[in-house]
């Protein structure tokens, strides 16, 4: 993604992987694959591999630098977390990228996590000696309640919700006194606030930024890929619960279509960023190409 300023912001990305990553029937069990196909053949072509039936999925990391705060959303997969394929990959690129963006660990003041899976919370810690800690020290680290609770809860029940999150990137905050738990209607100055956008995750929320007149909404994985758009009933494979994931989506798309509104969710390819336009019952994603 290329730097943007809005306002008195300015809003990067690091990204840790990108490219071809999931057939459009695996990731939506809910998805007619012809119809699918021809959506995805009509759209631009860096957000689907025809020839391997793969869309073209990103992880990455937003970095905002306010006038007071610097600020990330969401920290990928991280590093020495023990997941298999296809997780396995190097997390060489996120470290490269982080420091090409002038930064420290030490330089962030707030991290928000839209919501506690596994490739949206991994570089919230290290391994270090054997134990987890904190990766950016000086840093207030931001959790929906909800979420966070909902994972704590699933974890001692003996689940795997997913993987070892809640254990390795989420308790040894807490143990840090650096968390903060909050409620929906969190805002953390007048320019960053969090929704509530429950569906894909029980306490996901999405990440608002007003700065001047421009407004950018950070929205995780209400939506994966811009297909999604066209079809907003087709939710993940992911989702804690399909049906109002959908909803939320709905929801979301409406408030910000036909608006100057920025959508920058967490898996959409370069260029990332774009607008909401109304297409009948439906949407379409327009990236910011220049």
């Amino acid at each position: 993604m290329k730097p943007l300023t809005l306002g008195e912001v300015t809003v990067n990305s690091v990204v840790e992987r990108d490219g071809p990553w999931r057939a459009p029937e695996l990731m939506y069990p809910n998805c007619d694959k012809e119809i699918a196909i021809s959506h995805l053949k009509k759209m631009e072509p860096f957000v689907y591999d025809a020839h391997h039936n793969m869309l073209v999925i990103t992880y990455q990391t937003f970095i905002l630098k306010t006038p007071y705060h610097t600020i990330l959303i969401d920290t990928c997969l991280g590093k020495d977390k023990g997941y298999g394929p296809p997780h396995d990959f190097s997390k060489q690129p996120w470290l490269d990228g982080f420091k090409r963006n002038g930064l420290r660990f030490e330089d962030i003041d707030y991290v928000f996590c839209t919501h506690l899976h596994i490739d949206h919370c991994g570089w919230n810690t290290r391994l270090i000696d054997g134990r987890w800690v904190p990766t950016f020290p000086n840093a207030k680290y931001i959790f929906s309640k909800r979420e966070y609770e909902t994972w704590e809860a699933e974890t001692k029940k003996g689940s795997n919700p997913p993987g070892n999150v809640w254990l390795q990137n989420c308790q040894p905050i807490m143990e840090a006194e650096q968390a903060i738990l909050v409620d929906d209607d969190f805002q953390l100055d007048d320019m960053v606030w969090i929704t509530s956008t429950p569906g894909h995750s029980p306490g996901h929320v999405c990440i608002n930024l007003q700065s001047g007149h421009r407004r950018a909404v950070f929205s995780g994985d209400v939506m994966h890929h811009a297909l999604q758009c066209i079809e907003p009933d087709w939710s993940s494979c992911f989702c804690w619960d399909a049906h109002q994931s959908a909803l939320t989506r709905r929801k979301l798309l409406a408030s910000v279509a036909d608006t100057d509104t920025l959508v920058m969710p967490a898996h959409f390819p370069s260029p990332t960023a774009g607008r909401v336009i109304s297409k009948g019952e439906a949407y379409q994603f327009n990236f910011i190409k220049d």
